[in-house]
């Protein structure tokens, strides 16, 4: 396995400079080794996003270097590997929750008795929301960590739910009292519940 090494320095302050380095590292999925040690698996499209990471940081003042297949003696190939899958599933976790969120989010409206077409775009752009989040963790997911499909799942008992809710803010509304009794979220929205684990139930 090749791997890719940014190791900088940058000055404390102002700290936005550190920031803005550590943001953007952390968009494409680099594991931090220590401080100002970013390590990358070896990739063109990765090398060139180092190289602009590295030219900002020369840019604010800061040193760098960009270290291409280095040799690890403390550390396995799948010591590293398996520290980009915890990462990543950390970060589906929190999307499936935020997705379980979502959808009592939906409920709660359906329940409220006067939703309108507001609600339908706020909760069309949480949807989205959702789901470039989901693109983004993909992008970054390296060496396939376990949750992404649990996530597809959910995500798409999402999409289920707000062409339910759409539907029904566009004409009248029947409230049946026995369904507000039913408790689960997904039989609720016409979906089995067990497909999608509670957000106690994710693994990590």
């Amino acid at each position: 396995m090749d791997w890719m090494l940014l190791i900088y320095t940058l000055p404390s302050h102002p700290s936005r400079k550190r920031a803005y380095v550590w943001r953007e590292l952390k968009k494409l999925g680099s594991v931090y080794l220590r401080d100002g040690v970013a390590l990358l698996p070896e990739r063109d499209s990765l090398r060139e996003h180092l190289s602009r990471i590295a030219e900002r940081i020369i840019a604010e003042e800061g040193s760098c270097e960009l270290a291409l297949h280095p040799q690890f003696l403390q550390r396995s190939d799948e010591e590293l590997r398996q520290r980009f899958q915890e990462e990543r599933l950390l970060e589906y976790r929190e999307l499936h929750h935020a997705c379980v969120r979502f959808l009592r989010d939906v409920l709660e409206e359906v329940d409220a008795d006067d939703f309108g077409f507001p609600d339908v775009e706020n909760l069309e752009g949480e949807l989205g929301r959702l789901h470039r989040w989901f693109d983004q963790v993909q992008s970054r997911d390296y060496f396939q960590a376990p949750g992404s499909d649990r996530v597809q799942e959910a995500l798409e008992k999402c999409d289920r739910a707000f062409e339910h809710f759409s539907s029904e803010a566009s004409g009248s509304v029947e409230t049946d009292d026995s369904r507000r009794q039913r408790e689960d979220v997904f039989e609720r929205l016409g979906s089995p519940s067990n497909s999608v684990a509670a957000p106690e139930e994710y693994p990590l």
